[in-house]
C-alpha cells in the first residue's frame, strides 16, 4: 500500500512538473527601427516575473516566459509598444519595430545611450521622411508579411493572428483600398511599387469601424495615386 502512495505522489509531482514546463515558452526576438536598423540596449520588461533583459549589439533577445506574459519594449526617444506572448505563434519570432520620434533632444538621448550610430539614425529619420519604401517587395502580400507581424495568407484569403470562429475557423480580414473595399484578386493585383501605406487594424477597433464586416480585421492600403 505504501509502495502504491508513494507511486502515485511521485506521478502527480511529475504531471505538476510537466504542466509547468508545457506553460513555458522561449522567445527570440529582435528590435529594429524603420525595419531594418537594429537597436541594442532597448529594455523589454516582463511584467508577471517583473524582470528585465536587454537587446545585444544585433538588437536580438531571447527570455523565458509563460503564455499570458506581457512585455513592454522601450528606449528613449522612440515609441514604446506593448506585446501580449499570446498573440505571437509558438513558431514565430518576435520582431519588434520602434518608430523615433524625430526630434533634435530625441536624436541626442538616442545616440548618447546608445540604442543606434549617429550614421543610422540619420539614415532612419530620411526614410521617415520619406515613408516606407514597398518597391522591393514581389508582391503586395510579401510587403504585408514583411512588415506586419501575426498576418498570414491562407486560401486566397488574409488572416490576423487571433480572428477566429469556433464554427468556422479563421476569419477573412476585410480589404479596403484608397477607401474602397476590394475583393483578394483585386487586392493581391497592386504593385508594390504603388502602394504609399498598409495599415492593419485588429479587434473592436476594427469592429468599431467597420461593424461586422471588420469582426476578421482590416487591412487598409493607401496608393500613391489615391485611386487604384
Amino acid at each position: 500500500m505504501m509502495n502504491f502512495k508513494l507511486f502515485l505522489i511521485v506521478s502527480l509531482c511529475a504531471l505538476c512538473t510537466q504542466t509547468i514546463n508545457a506553460q513555458q515558452r522561449v522567445v527570440n526576438g529582435k528590435v529594429t527601427t524603420i525595419q531594418v536598423l537594429p537597436l541594442q540596449k532597448v529594455s523589454l520588461v516582463l511584467k508577471n516575473t517583473e524582470s528585465e533583459i536587454l537587446s545585444d549589439s544585433l538588437g536580438c533577445f531571447t527570455f523565458t516566459c509563460d503564455e499570458k506574459e506581457r512585455v513592454t519594449v522601450s528606449a528613449q526617444g522612440f515609441t514604446s509598444k506593448k506585446i501580449k506572448i499570446s498573440n505571437l505563434a509558438k513558431e514565430d519570432s518576435l520582431h519588434v519595430d520602434l518608430k523615433f520620434k524625430n526630434s533634435k533632444k530625441n536624436f541626442e538621448i538616442a545616440t548618447k545611450n546608445g540604442y543606434i550610430s549617429k550614421k543610422d539614425l540619420n539614415y532612419a529619420i530620411v526614410r521617415l521622411e520619406a515613408g516606407p519604401d514597398y518597391s522591393t517587395y514581389n508582391t503586395i502580400l510579401d510587403a504585408i508579411q514583411g512588415r506586419v507581424s501575426g498576418v498570414s495568407i491562407t486560401n486566397n484569403s488574409i488572416i490576423i493572428r487571433g480572428n477566429t470562429s469556433l464554427n468556422s475557423g479563421p476569419i477573412p480580414a476585410l480589404l479596403i483600398v484608397d477607401g474602397t473595399i476590394v475583393e483578394y484578386p483585386v487586392f493581391v493585383s497592386i504593385p508594390p511599387l504603388e502602394v504609399k501605406s498598409i495599415k492593419v487594424i485588429k479587434d473592436a477597433a476594427a469592429s468599431s469601424l467597420y461593424g461586422s464586416q471588420g469582426i476578421g480585421g482590416v487591412v487598409v492600403v493607401t496608393t500613391k495615386s489615391g485611386s487604384f
